[in-house]
């Protein structure tokens, strides 16, 4: 039998501390999600409205509870709930990219139409959009179009969430058509 020093014994305590804050952090829907038994569900529920001392004492209850059990599945089930957070996120940074890029190409045919005194063209459109339109095969080419010109003309607010729920739509949709 293997003999574990008591600095390993701290190490490993800490480390269930770590995976039990990040447990209380989870959604509630998350947290019934997860592959322990219901007491301890309610107990990581519980926690999550705890403050200061009662919140530390409640943890370390907890990841004592966690270092009495096989915490592998438990491991699993958060690895795969942060990549698809981390997915999540990325798509939707992609997606307030091509906004900002879609708008700053509008802002200039507008500014180019203003020097030669002429109104920009309501089928005005970019690159970006011939190359997002391959992309995303359901993108309403026309609506994003337009919308990034009244943002051009108008500068109101509105007008870029449009051009972000269209392409948030166009993007959603993809999955949708790529699975089947």
């Amino acid at each position: 039998m293997e003999q574990i020093s008591r600095s390993e014994k701290k190490r490993r305590a800490k480390s269930f501390e770590q995976l039990t804050l990040e447990l209380i952090q989870l959604r509630g829907a998350e947290i019934s999600a997860l592959p322990v038994d219901d007491f301890l569900k309610k107990d990581i529920k519980d926690a999550a409205g705890l403050k200061a001392g009662a919140r530390k004492r409640q943890i370390k209850y907890i990841s004592k509870q966690l270092r009495a059990m096989d915490s592998a599945p438990l491991l699993t089930f958060l690895t795969e709930r942060k990549g698809s957070r981390l997915q999540q996120t990325q798509a939707f940074h992609h997606l307030e990219h091509w906004r900002d890029e879609i708008i700053s190409a509008a802002i200039q045919a507008q500014r180019d139409a203003r020097q030669e005194d002429r109104p920009i063209d309501e089928g005005w459109s970019t690159e970006l959009l011939a190359d997002l339109e391959e992309e995303l095969p359901n993108l309403n080419r026309q609506a994003v179009s337009k919308a990034a010109i009244r943002y051009a003309i108008n500068r109101k607010p509105s007008h870029q969430r449009e051009i972000f729920r269209l392409l948030k739509a166009a993007f959603e949709n993809r999955k949708y058509v790529n699975a089947s």
